[in-house]
C-alpha cells in the first residue's frame, strides 16, 4: 500500500497501552483515536462506522470470517466509488 493503513479506536484502555501501539507499528498500522477532551477528533470514521453498519453488517447473518471480509471490502469499494451522497 502507498497510504498508511489505519486502525480507528477510542481510547479505551486496551487501544491505548504500549502493547497493542507497538503491535501495531510491527504491523506498519497508524493508529487514530480521539484526544482526551475532543471527540469529535474521529467524526467521519465514526459516521462511516455507523452507516457500514446501517447499511451492510446489521442487515446480513455471516457464517463465516471469510463472508465477512468479502462482505465488507465490498461495501468499502463501494461507499468509496458508487454510493450516492450529499456531498458535493
Amino acid at each position: 500500500h502507498q497510504k498508511p493503513l489505519i486502525v480507528h479506536s477510542d481510547m479505551g484502555l486496551q487501544y491505548t497501552s504500549a502493547e497493542f501501539n507497538t503491535k501495531g507499528q510491527n504491523y506498519g498500522l497508524k493508529h487514530s483515536y480521539s484526544l482526551k477532551g475532543h471527540p469529535y477528533d474521529n467524526d467521519f470514521m465514526e459516521a462511516f462506522h455507523s452507516i457500514l453498519k446501517r447499511e451492510e453488517v446489521y442487515l446480513k447473518a455471516y457464517q463465516t470470517l471469510t463472508e465477512v471480509q468479502a462482505a465488507i471490502g465490498w461495501y468499502i469499494n463501494f461507499y468509496n466509488r458508487n454510493r450516492i451522497s450529499n456531498v458535493a
